[in-house]
C-alpha cells in the first residue's frame, strides 16, 4: 500500500518543484552552463515572445527584442542575486528592450517627417531637437506627435 502511494505521488510534479527546477537551471547557467541557459530559453522564450508581440505589435520587432533580451540576460545572469526571480527579471529586460525599439520608431518617424520637407527652418528645428537630452527630446516628440 505504501509503495502504491509513493509511486502515485512521485509521478505528479508539484508546482513548487517546477520553480526549483528553474532556479537550479539559473544557478547552473550563472556558473557558465550554456546547456542550462538553452533550457531556460526553450522554457521561457515562447511566453516572452508572446509578451513582446503584444507590446510591440510587430513580429519582426518582437523577434529582434527577444534576441536582444536573451543576449542581455546571458551577459547579466551572473549578477542575478535571486535565481527564483528569473522570470520577472527577464520580463523587465524585455520591457526595456521593447521600449528602446519603440523610442527608435518614434525617432525614425520624426526624422523621416522632417526630411520630407525642404524647408531650412525644419532642418534647424530637427538639429535643435536632436541636441536636447534624450528625456526632453522624447517628451517633446511625444507631445507633438500625439496631439
Amino acid at each position: 500500500m505504501s509503495q502504491l502511494g509513493g509511486s502515485a505521488v512521485e509521478g505528479v510534479p508539484s508546482p513548487r518543484r517546477v520553480e526549483l527546477d528553474e532556479a537550479e537551471l539559473v544557478r547552473r547557467a550563472q556558473l557558465g552552463s550554456a546547456a542550462a541557459f538553452d533550457q531556460l530559453v526553450l522554457t521561457r522564450g515562447p511566453d516572452l515572445y508572446r509578451y513582446l508581440v503584444v507590446r510591440l505589435r510587430n513580429e519582426s520587432d518582437a523577434r529582434d527584442a527577444l534576441q536582444e533580451t536573451m543576449t542581455a540576460a546571458w551577459q547579466a545572469l551572473p549578477a542575478l542575486r535571486q535565481p527564483d526571480r528569473f522570470w520577472p527579471w527577464l520580463v523587465a529586460i524585455a520591457a526595456r528592450k521593447a521600449a528602446a525599439i519603440i523610442r527608435g520608431r518614434v525617432r525614425e518617424e520624426h526624422t523621416l517627417d522632417l526630411l520630407a520637407h525642404d524647408d531650412e527652418n525644419l532642418l534647424e528645428i530637427r538639429d535643435a531637437i536632436d541636441s536636447l537630452p534624450e528625456h526632453l527630446r522624447e517628451m517633446l516628440i511625444l507631445r507633438y506627435r500625439l496631439e
